[in-house]
């Protein structure tokens, strides 16, 4: 019990109720950022305060107080008030959903443009916590941040926007490198194809299996931070297939800004292939499909032609495959997806690999037809 009590990874988990359908995927964020919940507290009403109400905020004190929890994850994007009040009232170290997804990306950035991307999303998600607790701290409502007088805190603001500025100002400059170099390639005739979908489908995996590179994979979450572009013959021309980073259920805006040099190969994209792990429960499948079609429109890249890869099948019977193909029919007719082809595949096995490039190069073929919204199905 001692080993609990002390251990730094173990936290206090407060998750809203209507996300516990969700609880699995949201525990295997939690984990791949380095955390173990110790105890979960189940929010139903979210208060303008302080997040919780006061019956459940002593519930926490508690709970912190008997654990010796030194930090506490909340799964949702909190305000800045609800940081202050929370920190102020628990006198530990607060996580909110933002965080928690950027210290994995932190934990698998490779590169400068990563690592910088990553920085900028944690200044920015900082800096109105910071305004907000100087505002207090001027108005003697809380003591200087982390201990800091109010001077000391006005300092580290100004250096937050400062960096801001510049990291803004690099990702910019890589930002355009990106896009040069994406012209260049559609000015000599290279239709983009864009892999997309849920992190942990098999992306990357698949990306290798169409390019016969050996890009690193993995069962952790987000190993793709950004985007690999690779040249490769099909139906009797250049493609370029690109891997990016994976969706997450309700990606929260920040994410999408901090990586919007990586997701604009999506929506800058010809086609899009798009994953699904088909060895998950079916409704699972079902709502990862429906939730990357949201991603799809928040960055922009809804209605590009698209092939949808039911990947994994090698983890599954063949009734069991028959269902998902049967429930992805139906919601692609349901919306009127813009799907070119539906391909069962395992990429790590190279299964029906040759049925994807076919429609893959119907993407290509369909790109080029006056009418780009026509589906098959």
């Amino acid at each position: 019990m001692s080993r609990i009590h002390n251990s730094e990874n173990k936290v206090l988990l407060i998750v809203r109720e209507d996300e516990l359908e969700d609880l699995n995927e949201i525990l295997a964020i939690l984990h791949e950022a380095g955390y173990e919940e110790q105890q979960i507290v189940v929010v139903k009403h979210v208060d303008s305060r302080c997040y919780v109400g006061k019956g459940k905020l002593e519930e926490i004190k508690n709970l912190v107080k008997s654990y010796g929890i030194r930090k506490v994850c909340v799964f949702d994007s909190l305000k800045p008030r609800h940081y202050t009040c929370l920190m102020k009232e628990l006198n530990v170290e607060v996580l909110d959903k933002v965080m928690i997804i950027l210290e994995i990306f932190d934990r698998h950035a490779g590169s400068r443009e990563a690592k910088l991307q990553i920085e900028l999303a944690k200044l920015k998600h900082e800096l109105p916590l910071i305004r907000d607790w100087l505002r207090r701290v001027k108005l003697r409502e809380l003591p200087g941040f982390l201990g800091a007088g109010e001077y000391a805190v006005d300092a580290y603001y100004r250096h937050v926007k400062k960096r801001i500025a510049k990291i803004s100002h690099e990702l910019e400059e890589l930002r355009r490198r990106r896009e040069r170099e994406r012209r260049k390639r559609k000015e000599i005739g290279f239709p983009h194809i864009a892999i997309a979908g849920y992190t942990n489908s098999g992306k990357t995996t698949l990306f290798n299996a169409l390019t016969n590179l050996n890009k690193p994979t993995g069962y952790e979450m987000f190993t793709t931070l950004s985007a690999k572009t690779y040249a490769v013959k099909l139906c009797g021309e250049m493609v370029a297939l690109v891997d990016t980073v994976g969706f997450i259920k309700r990606i929260p805006m920040e994410i999408i800004e901090a990586f919007r040099a990586v997701l604009e190969e999506i929506s800058d994209a010809e086609g899009i292939v798009l994953v699904l792990d088909a060895s998950e429960k079916v409704d699972t499948v079902l709502d990862k499909l429906d939730s990357s079609i949201t991603i799809l429109k928040r960055i922009g890249a809804y209605g590009k032609p698209m092939v949808i890869a039911l990947n994994k099948v090698d983890l599954i019977t063949a009734e069991q495959l028959d269902e998902r193909l049967r429930v992805v029919r139906d919601f692609v007719t349901t919306y009127a997806l813009n799907v070119v082809d539906i391909v069962a595949i395992s990429a790590l096995k190279r299964i029906n690999i040759s049925k994807l490039k076919e429609g893959i190069c119907s993407i290509v073929k369909h790109c080029h037809k006056t009418s780009p919204h026509q589906s098959l199905y």
